[in-house]
């Protein structure tokens, strides 16, 4: 029974914690931090642990479906997936991150 109770509840932790979805091209919402909400749709595409986002409609100076950002997926100190971008560092706050289970990219 104690066996039968660890696999269970160990099964249970694991599948509550997203992780990285197979490779392939996702539609995700775009989330900004500074109006803390989502404001539309953005296509993602994901290799291995490398991201392409895609720039939703709407947003000035660049057009959509342009590659909005690129980097690679890490999982922060705080739990999130943070995207590590060549302008950005693993320990600093996360400036791009995303969230798996919701489908839902954030940026500030």
């Amino acid at each position: 029974m104690k066996t039968f109770l660890f696999l269970f509840f160990t099964t249970i932790i694991s599948i509550s914690f997203a992780q990285i979805p197979k490779s392939g091209t996702y539609i995700y919402n775009y989330c900004n931090m500074e109006y803390n909400k989502c404001i539309g749709k953005c296509k993602i595409k994901i290799k291995d642990n490398k991201i392409w986002i895609y720039a939703p409609g709407g947003l000035t100076g660049i057009t959509e479906g342009e590659l909005y950002e690129n980097g690679t997926l890490h999982k922060n100190r705080s739990g999130k997936w943070i995207i590590i971008t060549s302008r950005s560092r693993v320990n600093e706050g996360p400036a791009l991150w995303i969230d798996f289970k919701r489908k839902q990219f954030w940026t500030f």
